[in-house]
């Protein structure tokens, strides 16, 4: 009696087992979806909201639901009981109706939704945005990682309530998880949330990168106002969710934090106490609270700033109840029935929350603590406290269902690690990142291969070719309405991706017919041969797909997010691939043979038996393949970063504007000419003015790619128009001699939040310094600080717009005064002008002597900027940019060690942002500074406008990268572990597995070689079409791809040898030949099927994917090949090896004739 192993009697049940797994892996992929279709319902919610109203359209629009669904799923299921009585096929009526259904469904989705592209193929929408703490995510001055202007603030200045130093220690209370974090991981954080806020599932192709050292660009894809409005909501909207118990006069030990709350002047929010903060002022919503006496009823402390009420809550419980420590939240109710979100705590979360509740219950007379709820430093609700609670509640004090799926989603995806700006600096329409001529190009080489592989179907199948054919325009139809339903947006790679898809969907028709005719050949008749054919090729198709499958669930949900687009497009492109080959082709065969509408099937047949022993020339293929390898990792390590593209390194980004309309094949054609031709140049069309272009490289030397430009373009640029207006003499002693110079510049380097130390340092390298102004500057250093006044800040050099520290002069925003404070020093800046910058001075001439203005008896001016000749476009400077003009311009005039003062009542310290008034102070005399002003005028006048410039980050971080190939291993793992267990052994796995790392490594070897290619030897790479190919993220995709590819071609040939083998105890080399010369018709075929596909795509594709089409053309080739050469004898010599040697194979090769 055989005995049999529990494993292979539970893989027996094949059908059982890929349900399973099929719901296992849609179970855990689907939340995600979710949370993406959440998104996209909401924003919808928000466009047809102000249309809710009318209460007569409801109806309406339910009617026409009510319509739709009657025809999508009822409809279908009466014809499809008409067609099986009119048919006379009884069983088949709920075929005829899921067919019917699921074709119908597709096809309304794409007529009443809409089919969206990505921005490299229709364009869309950049938004710039700003750090609301640069210091946050930029890199840390001082020398113990301490941002400058972090220190704690001294006793008197807590006592004034002055919390405006802390800004960044505030920002970051709420957000314990970014705590000892890097600039760098910060950024990455936040891209990250705001990634999962905007675009969860990857599918709807924004990009969102680096811009500088404190902005982040977005790209969305082309969307109207209503939708765009909902994204930038979840943009800006930090979503930092806290727990806090309200402050109430009730309690005694609030008691000392109230009086303190009370004495803090309007714009000081922050209560402290002993150094610490124990209480903090917020809005809180009206609605929820009505007005301030009956929110003092309800137990708050209330004061009202303007025509703003705040209560006060207490942040003294060092527990910190955020929602970091969320586990889910869900749309809900209150116990009145109105909209709520209800949330769920994690372990720690609950532990924090228990503690939280237990040590504010009622005490002995009852009284009762509330819970407040905040949301952005906004008081939602604050229910009251009757008993201890641990790990879920309710967020009350809602207005709609569309407010409660907006939270939701910002809930789930986490707050912002830092909070952004709600005006974008920068927001702008631009053209296709891909440019025109290339899209047209791409779509009509996409055409010309689906056209090309439905011919050859016809052509070589005939008639069951025509049923392939309206197989493959179903699974276009169905894919396509997927994409449109979960509102996936289409980049022209993902369009590569699809057709190739289809492409390799034939493979299932080729299995399918081959099996066909091979049961015709053994004189079976019409029906049996269908019957058995597509038995039999369904187990194959199905095995070859669920390993694809494998791979693309594990892409979704471990994968960066730049690529998990291709994930899901890949399981959608899997699931009706496998739908329409097994059951819609099918059907029409049954119904084509039933109604003898096919009586007969002929078929050509071009490709004659063989008898190949292929694996008797196995060490010369391996041979082969390992020195092909061995030379492209050699030309991989030569090529080193270069191998990567923009996607990985970054660079730099610069909007430039010309005088005259010109065409964007003009401008591109021009910039071809310049060195930026090899620096993975970009052209993108900002708006419709043809004036306007963004230039993306990977170069990150800003200042060269403006040089680059500069000279390309020449005359054509548009420069600046600069007025030098209110040039007038500050009061007060002028500045004569060395000596005089030593108050304006202590002063200045000061306030620019230099210590003491540091400006002895700057002091001693500036010419002319007597040893008396060093001495008395030692003595000022080695002073402690006044009392009342804050510690200063460490030195930070100012910085240039790419990073570096400026050299020579310095340029400052008007700062606060550093000498000592009035009585009012504790007022806050008036709120028009943000922390850390102030707006021109209001004083009068004595008023500013008076307070040692450092500039006194210097120049101060107003210098405006506009763009010469454009009307109705503002484009103003950087402050970093006027600091660099000026400082030219005072080198030029021989004032280069002069300082000098920059403001403007709107502008934030490190913000990039453009503005075209700036008021400067020049400690010259009024005909010196004259004389800098004119010189600044000739020089801006010649120079280029560039209007935004920057260094740009790449889309994938180190930590992206490091997800990417976790994603690569876990799926080899995956698709170990089913082929194991499908094939009954390890080994297949492992041998497929080696399959897959040859392709990969064969087609990255090839790609590094391109570069060589370009520069060795020209004319061969002109004539083959190469050019020097970089790793991006298109790319990554073409190896995903390839993955696939090859993996479906060696499971084929798989399941022949485990067919071949049956029960035998041992596999022989007689049994993989021979399984390989069966399957060699279909290997070519379905190969020819996909090359003739992926050439087209190479030869008439365009730019957009002339990269993508070569490693796609050299991957398949290398797929084809390993299938056959690799993975074959690696399964062999795994046998050998590890199962004892099998008996020598006969001489003869196997004689069974070719089969699919």
């Amino acid at each position: 009696m055989v005995r049999v192993s529990p494993l292979r009697r539970l893989a027996g049940h094949r059908r059982v087992f890929q349900a399973a797994l099929l719901v296992v892996l849609a179970a855990w992929a689907l939340p995600s979806l979710a949370q993406d279709a959440a998104i996209g319902s909401n924003a919808e919610a928000d466009q047809v909201a102000p249309a809710s109203a009318d209460v007569q359209g409801v109806t309406w629009e339910g009617i026409r639901k009510a319509a739709i669904v009657i025809a999508v799923f009822v409809v279908p299921m009466f014809v499809g009981s008409f067609l099986a009585k009119r048919l006379r096929m009884p069983d088949y009526g709920w075929k005829f109706a899921l067919a019917l259904g699921s074709l119908g469904a597709a096809a309304v989705i794409i007529g009443m939704g809409e089919i969206k592209l990505g921005p490299d193929l229709s364009g869309g929408i950049t938004l710039i945005y700003e750090v609301e703490n640069p210091g946050a995510v930029q890199p840390e001055a001082g020398a113990d990682g301490q941002a400058a202007g972090d220190e704690p603030a001294s006793e008197d200045a807590e006592a004034a309530g002055q919390d405006a130093p802390v800004d960044a220690e505030e920002d970051q209370a709420a957000r314990p998880g970014m705590a000892g974090a890097s600039a760098d991981e910060r950024m990455a954080a936040l891209i990250k949330a705001l990634t999962e806020r905007v675009d969860p599932s990857g599918t709807k192709e924004v990009s969102i990168k680096k811009f500088g050292d404190g902005q982040i660009e977005i790209i969305i894809p082309k969307a109207d106002e209503q939708e765009l409005a909902a994204i930038e909501r979840r943009i800006y909207t930090a979503g930092v969710l806290e727990f806090r118990i309200t402050a109430s006069p009730r309690f005694a030990k609030h008691q000392a934090a109230i009086q303190r709350a009370r004495e803090l002047p309007p714009g000081q929010n922050i209560v402290r106490m002993n150094n610490r903060e124990v209480a903090r002022w917020v809005e809180y919503d009206q609605k929820q609270f009505g007005t301030p006496d009956r929110a003092e009823a309800m137990g708050l402390v209330v004061r009202v700033v303007g025509d703003r009420p705040q209560a006060l809550v207490m942040t003294d419980d060092d527990l910190n109840v955020t929602g970091e420590y969320l586990r889910s939240a869900a749309p809900s109710t209150d116990e009145m029935g109105r909209p709520a979100v209800s949330f769920v705590f994690n372990a720690q979360g609950a532990f924090r929350f228990r503690q939280l509740t237990a040590a504010h219950q009622p005490n002995p007379s009852g009284e009762k603590y509330n819970l407040g709820i905040l949301l952005d430093n906004r008081l939602l609700s604050a229910p009251l406290l009757n008993a201890v609670i641990s790990d879920q509640g309710i967020i009350e004090g809602l207005d709609s269902e569309e407010e409660v799926t907006f939270l939701v989603g910002i809930l789930n995806a986490g707050s912002l690690p830092a909070s952004l700006n709600k005006t974008p600096i920068s927001r702008a329409q631009i053209s296709p990142t891909l440019g025109q001529l290339t899209v047209e190009r791409g779509k009509r080489a996409l055409t010309i291969s689906l056209v090309l592989v439905a011919a050859f179907m016809v052509f070589y199948y005939k008639w069951a070719g025509i049923i392939s054919w309206l197989g493959l325009a179903s699974n276009m139809l169905l894919i396509l309405g997927c994409m449109v339903l979960i509102k996936a947006a289409f980049t022209l790679p993902g369009l590569a991706g699809l057709v190739l898809t289809v492409g390799m969907s034939v493979d299932a028709n080729v299995l399918i017919y081959e099996r066909i005719r091979e049961e015709l050949k053994r004189g079976a008749a019409l029906r049996m041969a269908i019957r058995n054919g597509f038995n039999r090729a369904s187990t194959t198709i199905i095995d070859s797909n669920v390993t694809n499958l494998i791979t693309g669930i594990v892409i979704y949900k471990i994968a960066p997010d730049s690529v998990k687009g291709f994930g899901i497009t890949l399981v959608l492109g899997i699931a009706m691939s496998v739908y329409t080959a097994v059951f819609l082709t099918r059907l029409v065969f049954d119904v084509a043979e039933r109604r003898r509408w096919l009586t007969k099937m002929s078929m050509r047949h071009f490709i004659p038996e063989t008898r190949f022993d292929f694996l008797g020339w196995r060490h010369v293929w391996i041979t082969a393949s390992l020195a092909v390898i061995g030379v492209g990792l050699a030309f991989t390590f030569l090529r080193g970063r270069d191998m990567l593209d923009i996607d990985f390194t970054g660079g730099s980004s610069i909007t430039m504007v010309l005088k005259e309309r010109t065409p964007y094949a003009e401008v591109f054609e021009t910039l071809q000419g310049s060195p930026l031709r090899d620096q993975n140049l970009s052209l993108v069309a900002v708006g419709d003015s043809q004036t306007r272009y963004t230039v993306t490289t990977i170069n990150d030397d800003v200042v060269a790619v403006e040089g680059m430009i500069a000279k390309a373009l020449g005359d054509k640029l548009q420069t600046y128009r600069v007025d030098v207006e209110n040039v007038q003499p500050i009061p007060g002693p002028a500045p004569a001699g060395a000596t005089s110079w030593l108050e304006p510049r202590r002063t200045h380097w000061l306030a620019a939040g230099l210590s003491p130390i540091s400006y002895v340092a700057l002091l001693q390298e500036q010419p002319g310094t007597s040893d008396t102004e060093t001495a008395a500057a030692d003595d000022e250093a080695a002073a402690p600080p006044a009392e009342g006044g804050a510690s200063e800040p460490p030195a930070q050099p100012p910085t240039t717009s790419d990073g570096s520290a400026a050299s020579g002069v310095e340029a400052t925003v008007n700062p606060p005064s550093t000498e000592a404070a009035p009585d009012n020093a504790g007022s806050p800046p008036p709120a028009e002008s943000p922390a850390g910058s102030t707006g021109p001075s209001e004083m009068t001439g004595a008023e500013e002597a008076e307070t040692g203005d450092a500039f006194a008896g210097g120049t101060s001016a107003r210098i405006k900027f506009a763009v010469a000749g454009e009307s109705g476009e503002s484009s103003g400077v950087s402050f970093d940019t006027l600091s660099h003009l000026l400082q030219d311009a005072l080198k030029a005039a021989g004032h280069a060690d002069a300082s000098f003062e920059l403001s403007n009542p709107d502008y934030r310290e490190g913000s990039i942002r453009s503005y075209e008034d700036w008021n400067v102070k020049l400690p010259l005399p009024e005909s010196e500074a004259r004389q800098v002003f004119d010189l600044l005028q000739a020089s801006t006048n010649q120079k280029p406008v560039f209007p935004l410039s920057n260094k740009i980050g790449g889309r994938v971080a180190g930590r992206m990268a490091a997800d990417a190939t976790a994603a690569i291993v876990l799926c080899l793992i995956g698709i170990i572990g089913y082929v194991w267990f499908r094939f009954h052994g390890l080994f297949y796995g492992i041998a497929a597995v080696v399959a897959l790392i040859h392709d990969v490594l064969v087609t990255l070897g090839f790609v590094a070689l391109s570069s060589y290619v370009v520069e060795a030897v020209p004319p061969l790479a002109s004539a083959l079409m190469i050019d020097k190919f970089q790793i991006n993220l298109v790319l990554v995709a073409a190896f995903l791809t390839i993955i696939g590819y090859s993996l479906n071609d060696t499971i084929v040939i798989f399941d022949r040898i485990r067919e071949i083998k049956g029960k035998s105890p041992r596999l022989t080399r007689d049994m993989v030949n021979l399984a390989v010369n069966q399957t060699l018709a279909r290997t070519i075929l379905t190969s020819f099927t996909t090359l003739v596909s992926t050439v087209v795509l190479y030869i008439f594709g365009g730019e957009g994917i002339h990269a993508f089409a070569f490693a796609l053309l050299v991957g398949f080739v290398a797929g084809c090949y390993s299938t056959i050469f690799i993975a074959n004898p690696v399964l062999m010599w795994l046998m050998e090896r590890f199962e004892g040697r099998p008996a020598p194979a006969k001489a003869a090769v196997p004689t069974a004739p070719a089969r699919a």
